[in-house]
């Protein structure tokens, strides 16, 4: 079938003309594959591991799991210490406040005084 016997919709989409059914699908019979390994024998599975594609995906797999693990820890490291810190920015908040207002009203009377004195004499130098 060539490309211009295709037919299209509307749209320009091809339109698939023959589909096969999902029982048609089963009853076709796959080529005879190899038996599986038996995964229940140890030694079977000693010479799978022995395997350089299989090292190589357990070196995958270890690095990809070291990966996550680390950054699920990085993670909820920084949640606990944005809590902590949040926690104790809200609970000095009111003591942060009191020293503050305490310097302020210390540092307030000489600020005033030079200000004013400022004012005066303005080409007098600081």
């Amino acid at each position: 079938m060539s490309s211009d016997s295709v037919k299209k919709d509307q749209e320009g989409i091809p339109v698939l003309e023959n589909p096969l059914s999902l029982d048609q699908l089963a009853g076709e019979t796959a080529p005879a594959a190899a038996p599986a390994p038996d995964l229940t024998d140890h030694e079977v599975v000693a010479r799978l591991l022995r395997n350089t594609d299989v090292q190589g995906l357990l070196d995958d797999m270890s690095e990809d799991l070291q990966k996550l693990v680390s950054w699920k820890m990085e993670e909820l490291l920084k949640e606990q210490l944005n809590l902590l810190i949040r926690q104790a920015a809200e609970e000095s908040a009111p003591k942060l406040a009191e020293d503050i207002r305490t310097q302020l009203q210390l540092a307030l009377p000489g600020l005033l005084a030079h200000m004013a004195e400022l004012a005066r004499n303005p080409d007098k130098p600081e």
